[in-house]
């Protein structure tokens, strides 16, 4: 997203007319988000599926250099790209817990999400090398390129990998209407609904930002690339420490470290302390994408729908990224930078309030 907002923004578009495409894409996950858990719950080859997720996120994003600079020609490709985003969070967690197994799906989330993070880096690192060498367009097409071997390497996986633990089996089992009976999945939901409130329009706001305060193609990736530096150790941790110490002590650590962040963004104006600051982010995404796999499992062991639950979370992670883009266009343009940041650490503050008085322990004894 920060080089997508970079790119509009050379071509002359607004403030809030970039975030109101940004919108787009969370609306696109928005809206496919908990049918694609429910899907995944049901659908036998999910390797096909993941692989053609990717292309079609390939697909939307690498063409956007070529489609006139209008809203009705990016906004749907944008839309499209998040509507196969969604696929992403529900299929890598039920391929990790039909490796697995329940018993080991901290650490095997803790370094899928690692070997996640280090890829990012490396992409971050081609988008610095390419945007410098052959310009932003080419990004685009990089990622393009990169989707196509992302859908071949699904095929790497064997059917025969399968765990033999009966938990590993990712039933259908408990509905929507089942989960929600559930109180901790109502504060889980509300609690990850503020978090990606305030979180999703961040990055691409910090992307604006520094194309406003004059810095450099360079320092857009770094947003990106310092977040992965540190998300990799992280997510490695947090699969360990939430066995070790449980799930919501390292869980609160995330939740804490958002607003921390988005407040210290308002007090400066310049580009590198703002690229330094996404350490924070990396902390708090690094703990995020492992602890929510995890106490997922722990929310439905037993009882089945591991997968409608995290497509039911990554709704409320998508509801953040339509509501966020479309809050931020405004403050940003009527209001300035600061001022939009220090509304959405409030949000940040809220959901980690929700979360620390709320949500119970989800590890069980013999976890």
């Amino acid at each position: 997203m920060p080089f997508l907002a970079k790119l509009l923004a050379g071509d002359g578009w607004r403030d809030d007319a970039i975030q109101f495409t940004a919108a787009a894409c969370g609306l696109g996950v928005f809206l496919m988000q908990t049918p694609a858990g429910v899907l995944t719950d049901r659908v036998r080859n999910r390797r096909l599926l993941l692989a053609a997720a990717s292309l079609a996120v390939g697909a939307c994003f690498g063409v956007l250099p070529l489609v006139p600079a209008t809203g009705w020609a990016v906004g749907p490709l944008v839309f499209v790209g998040g509507a196969a985003q969604a696929f992403f969070v529900p299929l890598l967690g039920a391929l990790a817990l039909g490796l697995a197994g329940h018993t080991a799906l901290h650490r095997v989330m803790g370094e899928n999400q690692g070997w996640n993070h280090a890829g990012n880096i490396a992409a971050a690192l081609t988008a610095m090398a390419v945007a410098s060498w052959l310009g932003l367009s080419a990004v685009f097409y990089t990622v393009a390129a990169v989707s196509v071997l992302a859908a071949a390497s699904v095929f790497l996986i064997r059917p025969g990998d399968r765990a033999n633990e009966p938990a590993a089996r990712t039933r259908a089992g408990a509905g929507l209407r089942d989960l929600f009976r559930d109180r901790r999945v109502l504060v889980l939901f509300a609690s990850v609904a503020l978090f990606h409130l305030a979180n999703a329009p961040v990055m691409p706001l910090v992307g604006q930002y520094i194309a406003r305060l004059g810095g450099s193609d360079t320092q857009v990736a770094a947003v990106v690339l310092v977040a992965q530096v540190v998300m990799v150790p992280v997510a490695v941790l947090a699969g360990r420490w939430c066995h070790t110490w449980g799930r919501k002590p390292v869980f609160a650590v995330g939740f804490v470290a958002l607003p921390v962040r988005i407040l210290l963004y308002s007090f400066t104006s310049d580009p590198w302390v703002l690229v330094a600051l996404q350490v924070f982010d990396g902390i708090g995404a690094g703990i995020y994408g492992v602890v929510v796999a995890v106490v997922c499992a722990d929310l439905t062991r037993g009882r089945g729908g591991f997968n409608a639950l995290q497509g039911l979370l990554a709704t409320a992670l998508a509801v953040g990224g339509v509501l966020g883009p479309l809050v931020a266009g405004p403050l940003v343009q009527h209001l300035g930078f600061a001022p939009a940041f220090r509304a959405f650490a409030a949000a940040a503050a809220a959901g980690a309030v929700v979360f620390l008085t709320l949500m119970p322990e989800t590890k069980e004894g013999d976890q």
